[in-house]
């Protein structure tokens, strides 16, 4: 009897041993790739247009055609004086006054853009619905560090294409209304933008870098919230 207890101990200490041994390798390999992961800095993009999201990564830059910024809203689109800071633009080339469109991202003056369109293009598995009224326009980095953090009206495109589907003014108002200012986070070593879209998803992106979640009173995060956690993990 004594013999089988002692068998049945050492079996269930080896056990133990493994798996705990197990949860370790586990958690040294996350903390691990956190680790290593690279860091990025808008410094690190020197004035110039970065055309594809290849160049981009490899900080291949073309000679930068002078542009100007111009704001958004508004029928005019009114030019944004330089030493005004805004993180939602389109640029427009000086010689032709015509609005920049094929550039994935711009450095200028100190400041990092990266055009709309790209956000779903290189979406995340969920996000390839999520879509602006403005793919051409072009949104400021705001911080750096693991990955590159930015903002921008967005909404879901299968919502919005129903909303102006029931037509007149009030769909396309309706439509409009949709968009909400929206977190996104660009992980450039895997190509990658997750966009931040409700509290669920953003309690998962705090997940992959070990961040505390958030407390989810409803489905929608304030994007102050979506801030304040970013600036906690993003370094």
């Amino acid at each position: 009897m004594n013999k089988s207890i002692g068998i049945f101990s050492v079996i269930c200490i080896s056990f133990f041993n493994t798996s705990i041994g197990q949860t370790m390798a586990t958690t040294t390999a996350v903390s691990s790739d956190l680790t290593n992961t690279p860091m990025y800095a808008v410094r690190d993009y020197s004035d110039g247009f970065y055309v594809t999201l290849e160049d981009f990564i490899n900080k291949k830059k073309t000679k930068l055609n002078p542009v100007e910024r111009r704001a958004i809203v508004g029928f005019e689109k009114k030019l944004i004086p330089k030493d005004v800071i805004v993180d939602h633009i389109f640029l427009y080339t000086v010689a032709d006054q015509m609005k920049l469109t094929g550039v994935f991202a711009v450095s200028l003056e100190g400041n990092l853009y990266i055009q709309q369109k790209n956000f779903r293009k290189y979406a995340v598995k969920g996000d390839k619905s999520e879509e602006g009224d403005n793919p051409n326009s072009y949104h400021r980095v705001l911080q750096a560090g693991k990955f590159l953090y930015l903002e921008a009206e967005l909404a879901n495109a299968w919502s919005k294409g129903f909303a102006y589907g029931t037509g007149g003014a009030v769909g396309g108002a309706l439509g409009s209304s949709m968009n909400r200012l929206k977190g996104i986070a660009f992980d450039v070593v895997k190509k990658e933008f997750n966009v931040l879209k409700d509290c669920k998803d953003f309690n998962e992106f705090l997940t992959i870098y070990q961040a505390e979640n958030v407390e989810c009173k409803n489905k929608k995060i304030d994007i102050v919230t979506v801030r304040e956690n970013i600036n906690k993990i993003i370094k």
